[in-house]
């Protein structure tokens, strides 16, 4: 089972612990020493003084006459420090800290309440969060811990660190994990093979973000998924029998760059569905834009194909766009022109949705294996925030044509920032 940081959970509190790392640096103090950030976190009210309140100066003062190995605050500092580093919000490899873009924006919010804004930044921030264990192999937890929930309704608080004991976010690994909830606690421990401490930690914080973000419903001791991110107060999501299993279609195959997007047709092409019935020359002219319409889809799906193959990627397609197989990665691209009208882009946003994650669920072929697969909707142009943030809600990185290359958003960069230089 991965390792997890279980100081704090509250997003408020993560806030203002992110402050105090850009405040001690501002003053050029030392944010990589345990003692003099534990010490800023116990001042800023993040790190208690114990269960019996009592002055901060006196605790202080008792702390660090105790052995360093002793002194709470400072295992709260190196457990934060932890998990910012897992969240991207701090590189602390070097002698200091380095904080990111994300991490200043995250202590932007230390006082503030918690707005729409605010949550839906965190929300990204946790989805996006990975981690990799012994073996290297990288897995995103709380999006592990939202399938096992959503496939396990009434999963107890504890049985939520079956996220993670997952090696990666694949099928295989969830239905792993789903079997293990149905033991005991007992029964889990002795066949994961690790202590009663280890499973008692890897329980604290994954369920309570999640009780946060409203993406779950808690009752009692049991959690529902949530009937849409951040809707806990709108109910549980519909609860439906499993889906008979779907074979993956024999039809995808492997494609290069230069034989990519030659299979589709204006009859078959899914954008630029015309309404209601046309005369004769309407009907001539909307098949004149179909073709070019179809011509500039097939050229952009070959344009990120080629940089995709460049990165050392093997490229599928049919039914979906492309597939680009880079190791244990996979990037999943659907891609959609636009007339520039706000009916068009909300038509092929809504179809970029339903497609990645359909096809996701139930059309990959049996080459992608084990790959942890990331989700990309690439269009024309730049499509609007509110779009880009919705699609990103649903774990849905947006890119963009943009001259030469391509231009995407925050999602986009910590999915393919490692293959596509100018989203870094």
């Amino acid at each position: 089972m991965k390792g997890f940081p279980n100081q704090v959970a509250e997003l408020s509190k993560l806030a203002i612990a992110m402050r105090c790392i850009v405040r001690l640096k501002r003053h050029g103090e030392q944010a990589k020493d345990d003692g003099v950030f534990g010490e800023a976190l116990v001042r800023a009210g993040v790190a208690g003084t114990g269960h019996v309140p009592m002055p901060i100066e006196e605790y202080l003062e008792a702390q660090i006459q105790k052995p360093k190995s002793g002194q709470s605050f400072r295992t709260t500092a190196r457990g934060l420090r932890e998990l910012f580093r897992l969240l991207g919000f701090i590189d602390d490899s070097g002698e200091d800290v380095l904080v990111t873009d994300t991490g200043r924006q995250t202590a932007a919010f230390a006082g503030q309440d918690m707005s729409a804004e605010q949550l839906a930044f965190w929300r990204r921030a946790i989805r996006n969060m990975t981690h990799a264990g012994q073996d290297d192999s990288e897995s995103h937890p709380y999006q592990v811990l939202l399938r096992l929930v959503a496939r396990k309704p009434g999963i107890t608080r504890a049985k939520c660190a079956l996220a993670l004991e997952a090696v990666d976010d694949s099928s295989a690994e969830l239905d792993r994990i789903a079997e293990l909830a149905d033991l005991d606690e007992d029964e889990i421990i002795t066949t994961i093979g690790i202590t009663k401490s280890n499973w008692d930690n890897a329980k604290k914080v994954l369920p309570k973000f999640a009780e946060q973000l409203g993406d779950v419903i808690r009752d009692g001791d049991s959690f529902t998924i949530a009937d849409a991110p951040g809707r806990a107060d709108a109910g549980p999501a519909p609860q439906r029998r499993a889906p008979a299993a779907v074979r993956a279609p024999r039809t995808s195959r492997a494609v290069t760059p230069q034989n990519i997007g030659r299979a589709a047709t204006t009859e078959d092409f899914d954008e630029f569905a015309s309404r209601g019935q046309v005369d004769q020359a309407a009907a001539a002219a909307g098949i004149r834009n179909r073709r070019l319409r179809l011509r500039r889809h097939n050229f952009l799906v070959q344009k990120i194909a080629a940089r995709l193959a460049q990165a050392g990627g093997e490229l599928f397609e049919n039914p979906f766009d492309l597939l680009a197989l880079i190791r244990n990665v996979g990037v999943l691209v659907e891609v959609k022109t636009l007339d520039g009208t706000e009916a068009d882009e909300r038509d092929r946003v809504w179809e970029a949705l339903a497609q990645l994650l359909y096809y996701q669920a139930f059309l990959l072929p049996p080459a992608a294996g084990q790959a942890s697969v990331r989700m990309v909707a690439c269009f024309e142009r730049h499509i609007t925030n509110a779009h880009m943030q919705w699609l990103n809600q649903q774990n849905i990185a947006v890119i963009w044509e943009d001259g030469n290359g391509f231009a995407g958003d925050a999602l986009a960069a910590n999915f393919l920032g490692r293959y596509l230089e100018e989203l870094r």
